[in-house]
């Protein structure tokens, strides 16, 4: 009977030590984060905007072609823009086939009515397919476009589209589409009161009166070294911190670090923890990156999705912050307005950011060094808001431009695109955005182009 007692007692206690086990282990606060930590992100709460791929994929800038060398171009939030995109977005394109580069003669076709999308890097078939209504098709769903051409065909009148890849040798003409050339002319018209480019012999676009932006100046709020840590590490308590003497501070878990500028505030996140096994597919990354951003910080604002040009950067993506119709491009002395992943089999291992971001509801100030010219600043989407005023800037167009071309653009080097960005630098609380002309290189690198040097 005694020995039954001590069988039924000793049974008792190994439940009741396993019970307490699985309540440690499964119950204890922060203990998800301990039994997930070697499988996943953190499910932080999220602490920004949340966005989705199919809000990040959009072209950079559309170009109307027009009869008689005639060209405009529409910038991303501008009325024109909106209107043609959403006209394309709602045709559906079907029936690829592939085509060599050199079958078409395109500076004819640049003659033609037509309307060029122009996308700042080779976006994945699988993506583009989530913004555009794209078929599924066997052909070239595993390449990446950088530009889709729609024109009408001035012998029969029909409309053909074509899918350039980012490779630079091959289109993939769509022969089963329901755009019509209404559409294509509606689209030309929208572009006949627009500012007139011209196309250069080296295959850039420049504007042949000047075009209008606003100077900007935005109230500036910021996330906090605390949230992030809290948002980033599995037990927050548990890190380390580090403080450099060039005001650099570190903190990590042995594992994983968070590396925040304190003077520029801006963080870089690094996981070296990334699997080594597994399919890595480029789509599936991106995916990825957008959902740890969602997480890990979010959106504030509007930004598009860049991908990676060569193959040492082809896991690696930028999503670049846009004011309006216009993108905010770094420089060395301030890091604002893009965040930059590294992501490895669905895994960020890097993770950098500005902690800086837009006010929900900037106070908001334009400057301007010249009067506006008639119809500029609905053409480029840089009419007022909020309590900003409507003064414009000019940026300079024509022979003025060729001459600070020719005098900032080193010997050697060619122009392949040149578009007007915002350059930003940090006051007091705010952000200062200046429009200016950024030339980007045949070797890929980029240059601002200012008319005078207190710019």
């Amino acid at each position: 009977m005694k020995e039954k007692m001590k069988s039924g007692l000793l049974a008792a206690l190994i439940l009741i030590s396993l019970v307490q086990s699985y309540f440690l282990i499964y119950r204890m606060p922060g203990a998800d984060s301990v039994v997930n930590s070697e499988a996943g992100y953190v499910q932080a709460e999220d602490i920004g905007p949340r966005s989705s791929i199919e809000s990040l994929i959009f072209p950079d800038k559309m170009i109307v072609h027009l009869a008689n060398s005639r060209h405009t171009i529409f910038y991303p939030s501008s009325t024109e823009y909106t209107t043609i995109y959403d006209t394309i977005r709602k045709a559906s394109f079907g029936q690829f086939r592939r085509l060599s580069l050199q079958s078409m003669d395109w500076n004819q076709i640049r003659n033609d009515e037509g309307v060029e999308l122009m996308f700042g890097s080779g976006i994945p078939v699988s993506l583009l397919e989530r913004s555009l209504k794209i078929n599924p098709d066997s052909l070239f769903e595993g390449d990446a476009v950088n530009r889709i051409w729609l024109y009408t065909a001035p012998d029969d009148r029909t409309v053909r589209a074509f899918f350039f890849s980012a490779s630079g040798d091959v289109v993939y003409e769509a022969t089963d589409m329901d755009l019509r050339t209404e559409d294509i002319s509606r689209s030309a018209l929208l572009g006949a009161n627009g500012v007139s480019y011209q196309y250069t012999s080296t295959g850039y676009y420049l504007p042949r009166t000047a075009i209008t932006a606003p100077n900007v100046t935005l109230t500036l709020d910021s996330l906090t070294t605390e949230q992030m840590q809290r948002n980033l590490f599995f037990d927050p308590g548990a890190t380390r911190n580090i403080n450099e003497e060039n005001g650099i501070e570190i903190y990590t878990d042995s594992k994983r670090s968070l590396q925040v500028d304190t003077r520029q505030r801006w963080m870089i996140y690094t996981d070296p923890t990334a699997p080594t096994s597994g399919t890595n597919n480029v789509s599936d990354n991106v995916l990825s990156a957008v959902d740890f951003v969602n997480q890990h910080g979010g959106w504030p604002g509007m930004y598009t999705l860049s991908m990676g040009t060569s193959s040492s950067d082809k896991n690696g993506f930028v999503f670049r912050q846009y004011y309006r119709s216009y993108p905010i491009m770094e420089t060395d002395a301030f890091k604002f307005g893009y965040m930059r992943l590294g992501v490895e089999r669905n895994t960020v291992s890097t993770y950098e950011r500005s902690m800086l971001y837009l006010a929900a509801n900037p106070t908001q100030t334009e400057t301007t060094s010249a009067a506006s010219s008639s119809g500029a600043a609905s053409a480029n989407g840089a009419a007022g808001q909020g309590n900003a005023t409507t003064q414009l800037r000019q940026l300079p167009a024509g022979q003025q431009l060729l001459q600070m071309i020719k005098t900032q653009i080193p010997v050697g080097k060619q122009i392949v695109d040149l578009s007007p960005v915002y350059r930003p630098s940090l006051g007091n609380g705010v952000v200062v955005l200046t429009p200016v002309w950024m030339a980007k290189l045949q070797d890929g690198s980029t240059q601002f182009l200012t008319a005078s040097a207190s710019q």
